[in-house]
């Protein structure tokens, strides 16, 4: 998931130590964060944003989770594929935050076993305590890739469309894809087959995939609620992307949406 938004310091930050400190306190925690934010959120307003993307509530699963990332060095891991992934690409200094994944996280549905948020300047990356090293890697590339295409492209975000959304969850799959093969694709993108997503193109999408992302149905036809497909935006999105020509990852960057269509 990706949105737009202000940071200090780079790299893998020390999350770890602040659940040390405040687990069951996580507003207390998100209090730290209000500086990054240009729209004046307080710390109950970040973390109920959060929540929606993954972000744990305290409890004793999520407790659990939060003690086997620190066994299995979560972070440094983290910070070690972050720098590689920066050099490879020549991407952006960003703060990457690291929490345990939402016990009764919404997409369980789909098995994940990770999610995250990113904005044009910071990374939030979400872990249940099944993670894999190679599941870390794929949603560090999905997440890191929204933030040097956010970066690079030259558009505000209220600016964003539906297809916009769409083309860049795509495009930071099919990455993933092409780093560590197909085993490593989030489950939403085995969802439907290629005529089911061309029906649904039609039926759904066809005429809607201009809207901007202040419209409320932009998330509604985005995630595959009220009734629509689940996962309808995303999985289309990486439908969209991989019926069209390879392109090289940096300039995936910079491609326009409406290239794809």
């Amino acid at each position: 998931m990706v949105k737009k938004a202000g940071c200090r310091k780079m790299g893998v930050i020390s999350t770890d130590e602040w659940l040390k400190k405040d687990f069951n306190r996580p507003i207390q925690m998100m209090e730290k964060l209000k500086s990054t934010f240009h729209d004046s959120l307080d710390g109950d307003a970040i973390y109920q944003q959060l929540l929606k993307h993954g972000m744990y509530s305290p409890n004793q699963r999520t407790k659990l989770t939060w003690e086997y990332l620190q066994e299995n060095d979560a972070w440094k891991k983290t910070q070690n594929l972050f720098t590689s992934y920066k050099k490879l690409w020549g991407g952006p200094d960003v703060p990457i935050y690291i929490f345990p994944l939402m016990s009764s996280w919404g997409w369980k549905k789909t098995n994940e076993t990770k999610s995250g948020l990113a904005f044009e300047d910071k990374l939030f990356l979400f872990y249940d305590k099944e993670i894999a090293d190679k599941e870390m890697e794929a949603l560090l590339i999905h997440e890191y890739h929204h933030v040097c295409r956010l970066h690079r492209l030259e558009k505000e975000p209220k600016e964003f469309t539906l297809l916009d959304t769409m083309i860049m969850e795509g495009l930071a799959e099919r990455t993933v894809e092409r780093y560590l093969g197909a085993y490593y694709l989030a489950r939403w993108t085995k969802l439907y087959q290629e005529d089911k997503l061309q029906e649904f193109w039609s039926k759904h999408l066809e005429g809607k995939h201009m809207i901007k992302r202040t419209d409320p149905l932009h998330d509604v036809l985005l995630l595959g609620q009220k009734g629509f497909p689940h996962m309808l935006g995303y999985c289309s999105g990486f439908y969209l992307v991989g019926k069209s020509e390879k392109i090289s990852v940096k300039k995936s960057f910079i491609i326009q949406s409406e290239e794809f269509l």
